[in-house]
C-alpha cells in the first residue's frame, strides 16, 4: 500500500490508504472547512482552528445521534402498530 501526501493548513501528511482517491477527497474537503473557519474567526493558531472544527463536528455528530434515535423509536412504534395490525386480522 502506497504512501499518500496530502496537505492540510500548510503541512504535508503522509498515510496509507486502500482508497488513495477517497483520502485524497476528503483531505481537501477537510482544507475547505478549516480554511473557510479561518477565515470567519481571523486565527492563525492551528491548534485552536483544528479543536474549534472538531467541536462543531462532534456537535454534529450528536444532533444526528439524536435524529436516528428518534428515527428508531419511530420506526419501532410503525412496527408494533402493523403487527398488531396483522394480529387484528387472524
Amino acid at each position: 500500500m502506497p504512501s499518500i501526501e496530502i496537505k492540510i493548513l500548510g503541512r504535508k501528511y503522509f498515510f496509507k490508504s486502500d482508497d488513495p482517491k477517497k483520502l485524497k477527497k476528503t483531505a481537501k474537503y477537510l482544507e475547505s472547512q478549516l480554511e473557510d473557519l479561518n477565515e470567519k474567526f481571523n486565527t492563525v493558531d492551528q491548534s485552536k482552528l483544528l479543536v474549534l472544527y472538531s467541536l462543531m463536528l462532534t456537535e454534529k455528530y450528536l444532533i444526528e445521534e439524536k435524529s436516528n434515535k428518534e428515527l428508531e423509536d419511530e420506526l419501532e412504534r410503525i412496527n408494533n402498530l402493523l403487527n398488531d395490525v396483522e394480529l387484528g386480522k387472524e
